[in-house]
Formats: C-alpha cells, sequence, structure tokens
C-alpha cells in the first residue's frame, strides 16, 4: 500500500547500512555493560528470569499490523529490582539482547531484523536499567512498595517509549513507509506497558520482601515467573481481538460485493487511498487506522437498497435517488449494536457529506456542519475510485478528468487541502487510474452502448 517507500535498492543499502550501525551500537552497549557490573554472580536466579524473558519473547503475539511484542518489560523490570542496583545493568541489558533471537528470522534468513533488534533492545533496556538503577534505594526490602512499584512504572515506560521510538524511525529510514499498521493504539499499548512495568515492581518487590531465600529455587521464584507468563494472556487476547474485529469486516464487505457485483473491489480501493491520504497529510496513527476501518463499512448501508435499484442501468427518478441517498442512515440501521463500531459509523455515515456543510448527512450530524477530518479523507477516496471506476451505469474518466472534479469540487463539496495534497501523493507515485484514453460525451455513450450501459448522472 506506501506506493512512496524507498526504492528497493536504496532500500537494500540502507538495510546494510543501519544494520550494521544498530549491531555494534547494541554489542558496544553489552560490553559496556559487563565491563562495569560484570556478571550477575546470583547465575541461577539470572537463568530464571532470562528463560522467562526468551519464552515471551518467542511467543510474542501480533497486536497490530506487523507488530508483534510480548510482556517481557514487567520480566526486565522484575529482575533488575531482584538482582538489585549491584547487578542491574549487568544483569538485565545482556537478557535484553536475547530479544533478537525470533523463529520467523531464523526461518526466512533475515539479517536486518534482528541486528536492529540488537540495537534498539538493548538501548531500550540500557534506559530502563538506568532508571532503576538511580531511583532504587540501595535496600529495596527496607523501601515503601509503592516507591518500589512507581519506580517500575517509570522504567517500563522510559524503556518502552524508547523502544517503539526507534523502531519508528529506523522503520522510516529504511524503508521510508509512513504506515500507520504497526502504530495504531499506541497510547493504549504504550499505557498497558507501563502497567506491566508497575507489575514487575510489585512482584520484584514482594520477591526481595518476602523470599524465603536469595536461591534460584525457592517458592517465591516460582510464583513471581508464574505471574509473568500470566501476563502473555493480555497480549494474546488484544492479538485475538484483533483478529476477530479484522474477520469480520472482511464478513461484511463480502456481503455487499455478494449483493453488488459492481462494487467489487471498490471497497478496498477506497480503503487504500484513505490511507495513503491520511498518510500523505500526517494524521495519526489512530485517525490513519479509523479511516481504514470506516473505509471498508462505508456503503455497507446498500444492503438495505433494493437489488434491482443497484443494478439499475438507466437514470433514477427522484424518489429511487433518496432511496439511494438513504444507503447512509441505513448504516446506522445495521451496525448500531456493536459497540466498537460507533466510531466508525459515524466517519462512514458522513461520506457524502460536503465540506462547506451541504450534502447529504449521516445520523450524526446535521446539515451545515462541517463533517470530520476522517469523512472529508473517506469523501475524496471515495469520489476518486467511484469516477476512475466503470460503472454500470457509465464509463470511468481519465485521471486528468478526475483530478479535475476534485478541484472544481474543492472548498464546496471537498476539502481543499486534501484535495490539493491528494492529487499530489497520485501524481507522486507514478500510478494512473481511469481510463487510458480522454473520450468525448458521445465517443463514451457510443461504447456504453455497445456493452449494454447507460449514464447515470
Amino acid at each position: 500500500m506506501a506506493y512512496y517507500e524507498t526504492p528497493y535498492p536504496i532500500q537494500k543499502k540502507r538495510k546494510r547500512l543501519y544494520g550494521a550501525l544498530l549491531a555494534a551500537w547494541g554489542a558496544a552497549i553489552i560490553s559496556a555493560a559487563i565491563w562495569w557490573q560484570g556478571i550477575p554472580y546470583d547465575t541461577g536466579l539470572w537463568i530464571a528470569f532470562a528463560a522467562t524473558f526468551l519464552f515471551l519473547e518467542v511467543t510474542a503475539v501480533e497486536v497490530n499490523d506487523r507488530m508483534v511484542t510480548s510482556p517481557v518489560i514487567a520480566v526486565t523490570v522484575t529482575a533488575g529490582i531482584v538482582l538489585g542496583r549491584e547487578q542491574v545493568i549487568g544483569g538485565i541489558i545482556p537478557m535484553a539482547a536475547l530479544g533478537l533471537i525470533q523463529p520467523a528470522d531464523f526461518f526466512q534468513r533475515r539479517i536486518f531484523q534482528p541486528a536492529g533488534n540488537l540495537g534498539v533492545t538493548t538501548t531500550s533496556a540500557a534506559l530502563t536499567a538506568a532508571v532503576l538503577y538511580f531511583l532504587l534505594p540501595a535496600d529495596t526490602a527496607s523501601a515503601s512498595m509503592l516507591h518500589i512499584v512507581a519506580v517500575g512504572a517509570l522504567a517500563a515506560a522510559v524503556g518502552d517509549f524508547t523502544s517503539f521510538a526507534m523502531t519508528r524511525a529506523v522503520v522510516r529510514q529504511v524503508f521510508g513507509s509512513k504506515a500507520a499498521g504497526p502504530w495504531s493504539n499506541l497510547g493504549q499499548i504504550l499505557i498497558s506497558f507501563v502497567g506491566l512495568g508497575a507489575m514487575g515492581g510489585l512482584l520484584g518487590y514482594a520477591y526481595v520482601a518476602y523470599a524465603v531465600d536469595h536461591g534460584a529455587y525457592n517458592a517465591m521464584l516460582i510464583l513471581v515467573i508464574g505471574m509473568l507468563l500470566m501476563s502473555r494472556l493480555f497480549f494474546a487476547s488484544l492479538a485475538k481481538l484483533r483478529i476477530a474485529r479484522e474477520g469480520m469486516l472482511a464478513t461484511l464487505v463480502k456481503t455487499l460485493e455478494a449483493k453488488d457485483l459492481y462494487t467489487r473491489g471498490h471497497t478496498e480501493r477506497v480503503a487504500q487511498f484513505a490511507v495513503q491520504l491520511a498518510q500523505e497529510l500526517g494524521l495519526s496513527g489512530d485517525m490513519q487506522e479509523r479511516i481504514r476501518h470506516s473505509a471498508l463499512i462505508h456503503d455497507l448501508g446498500k444492503l438495505a437498497v433494493p437489488r434491482e435499484l443497484l443494478k439499475k442501468r438507466g437514470r433514477l427518478t427522484a424518489n429511487e435517488t433518496s432511496t439511494m441517498r438513504g444507503h447512509v442512515h441505513h448504516i446506522d440501521d445495521l451496525l448500531n449494536d456493536v459497540d466498537w463500531l460507533h466510531p466508525l459509523v459515524e466517519i462512514a455515515s458522513d461520506h457524502h457529506a460536503h465540506f462547506d456543510g451541504g450534502g447529504y448527512h449521516g445520523s450524526h450530524t446535521d446539515h451545515g456542519d462541517t463533517p470530520l477530518a476522517e469523512s472529508r479523507v473517506l469523501a475524496i477516496a471515495d469520489a476518486f475510485d467511484a469516477m476512475t471506476s466503470n460503472r454500470p451505469y457509465r464509463m470511468a474518466l481519465t485521471q486528468e478528468e478526475a483530478f479535475r472534479e476534485l478541484r472544481e469540487g474543492a472548498g464546496t463539496q471537498f476539502d481543499p487541502d486534501m484535495v490539493e495534497a491528494f492529487i499530489r501523493m497520485i501524481e507522486r507515485s507514478g500510478l494512473r487510474y481511469g481510463a487510458l484514453v480522454r473520450m468525448t460525451d458521445d465517443e463514451a455513450r457510443e461504447l456504453a452502448e455497445q456493452r449494454g450501459w447507460v449514464f447515470r448522472d
């Protein structure tokens, strides 16, 4: 979907460069940590946490598009508190290096990903360790539990924010992609990591304060490890919820396309154009995901429109036009009982509302209201694909004609800034849409009649 991604030869060079730099940087951090504090002297305890860390990393789940994650920050914080200030640097930084071991990288013989992971995870772990080192008291057992929990939460916040920020920056530099999929709902994910850090602080405090002995095989350690392993269930549930929602949207799209064959592919193309425009505008990951999901359901109201009306080849009467326009309200009727779809329905039902408040609105806005930014993006994507696609009632326009129509509607039907951003985006991509040659109205009508089509306004 990212039509403006870095050309492959340049991308390959950048992957080698950034992979080498990140791998060298990660190795330097590990060496500095071991030089400073050495290998943890409580080796059995370190191995127990390292094994837990490795298991959670290997069984990481996909919580967003191409973003896999796991609750290892809870393990890192817990281990740091249990090992104490004397071992936290030399303990959790080498442990974090285990994060570069991913089965997919091994089976697909990828080099850039593990090299990049080494640099990112060790940097994140170094900052997490620094927070613990400077803010933990020398005698953790004598400190207040609230203090330890707060330090754990802060350490997790610093470490994971660094990890996400570095990963996003490297991806954009190497691949040139602004794709939002991996970064949607990032606020919610980061908050969950802060919670995991607080849990790690609580578990670390419980171990230090209540363990019978500080060996690798005491009952408190077993309890702590068990709690850390159970934290994976949270991310597993997020992954299942994501899959269920995506599956539901895909089913709804297939249902619509089964009724209206001429819209087959239209929904996916509108979603693609809309997300690309959102990326061009620099909208947030959350907004981009809402736009994509809204695009997938924007025509579902047509399920309540009679099939013969959808397939009609002639001009629509006034009553038929009113019925067709009513599909924006039917979205509410069809999806109103699904709570998580409410924000999407509000966006989708306004994709025929005009920038100046005209057009026809859904149930959430009134005539004269300016639609949401997401709806304005969707309106342009929908209009462009409709104009550049053959329909049973008219021929496709050329790309230039579609651009002209968008510009003529800028300021009234469409957001003018978004129109220019959309045209700039398509032109930069080098791709062409619509009819290959421009035809006069008479030529287009003659061709349409040969195919048994007629024009509809």
